[in-house]
């Protein structure tokens, strides 16, 4: 009995000394250490392989480089599949978002501590000197060209392009014209001038809207262009009203003139009727005298005649009864038409 409890103990002893690698090893001595290597070879290059998915978001658009040269090939949203690094590299870019820059102001989201905005002074057409705050909205078209045809950051394109369309633009033009009526087609044409200008460039960019935010004078003068400025909105407001009187009161006075030429036109219509029905009836009684006039004789028919005349004036007339018993007896006629 003591001989067996020896050699239990010695076998737990021997047991408790294998660590947990010999004990692994065990696990998996059945497998080949090729089969092994293999295994773990094919894995990382499915892995490798595997890094070259990549999604691009809604609005966005990926440029893809290969070795270093970019792919001519527009790529949208949606999952796509490139060679894995350092084959192939994409850059991803947001050609949805509409930016904004200031010209001659600064915006609330590009404050910076150490920036201040550049004032725009212009010499206009007529040589008043101007201070000109302008918006302009933006947006990328091309990824490609956006990423790596132009040094510059985009900000600063566009602050350069819309400036030197400003100052082509209005220093052609009287300051009063840029003020006032020629203002909106002043924002179209430098709108159209700065697009120009970045398609020349090749830059990628995309400007959706312009507006002058502010035409300022110099202080000295400022007084004086805002009484200008009063004074021609004024005219416009005078001629606004005056045009609308104008547009109310000549349809009215048309509308006139062709109800009295309609009512002309009618009453025309109505004579004429009138005249060609009482002609008709002469004509059926000439007819009727001529086919009976030996049973009639002309006395008769003009007598009859005038006593259908009479019976039409007479209802019309004031008429006077005269006594004509008296054969002597003068009728002061004056007295009577007095009456």
């Amino acid at each position: 009995m003591d001989e067996e409890k020896d050699n239990l103990q010695e076998q737990t002893s021997d047991e408790k000394q294998i660590s947990p690698l010999e004990d692994l090893g065990k696990a998996f001595s059945h497998l080949s250490v090729k089969f092994v290597i293999w295994g773990l070879i094919l894995l990382s290059i499915t892995v490798y392989f595997l890094g070259g998915i990549y999604v691009v978001n809604p609005g966005e658009q990926a440029v893809v480089k290969r070795f270093g040269r970019v792919i001519p090939v527009t790529i949208t949203e949606g999952a796509h599949y490139r060679l894995p690094w350092p084959v192939d590299s994409v850059e991803k870019v947001n050609v949805k978002e509409v930016r904004r820059e200031g010209v001659g102001t600064h915006l609330p989201e590009h404050e910076h501590p150490f920036y201040s905005p550049e004032k725009i002074q212009i010499l206009t057409g007529d040589e008043n000197i101007i201070n000109v705050e302008a918006i302009v909205h933006y947006r990328i078209k091309d990824a490609a060209r956006y990423l790596y045809n132009v040094n510059f950051s985009s900000e600063r394109l566009i602050r350069g392009v819309v400036g030197s369309a400003l100052v082509k633009l209005i220093g052609n033009m009287a300051v009063d014209d840029i003020l006032t009526i020629e203002k909106l087609q002043a924002q179209s044409r430098i709108l159209w001038q700065a697009q120009k200008a970045l398609d020349n460039y090749d830059s990628g960019l995309q400007i959706t809207t312009f507006n002058i935010k502010a035409i300022i004078p110099p202080m000295e003068v400022a007084d004086a262009f805002r009484d200008v400025t009063t004074a021609r909105e004024d005219k416009e407001r005078m001629m606004n009203q005056a045009e609308g009187y104008r547009n109310s009161v000549i349809p009215e006075a048309r509308g006139k003139a062709q109800a009295r030429l309609s009512g002309a036109e009618s009453y025309r219509i109505e004579v004429v009727n009138e005249a060609k029905g009482d002609a008709r009836k002469f004509e059926s009684i000439l007819a009727e005298y001529q086919k009976n006039r030996k049973i009639y004789t002309e006395d008769v028919t003009r007598y009859r005649l005038y006593l259908e005349t009479m019976e039409k004036i007479l209802p019309r007339v004031r008429k006077f009864v005269v006594n004509s018993t008296k054969k002597n007896e003068k009728v002061n006629l004056k007295f009577i038409s007095q009456q």
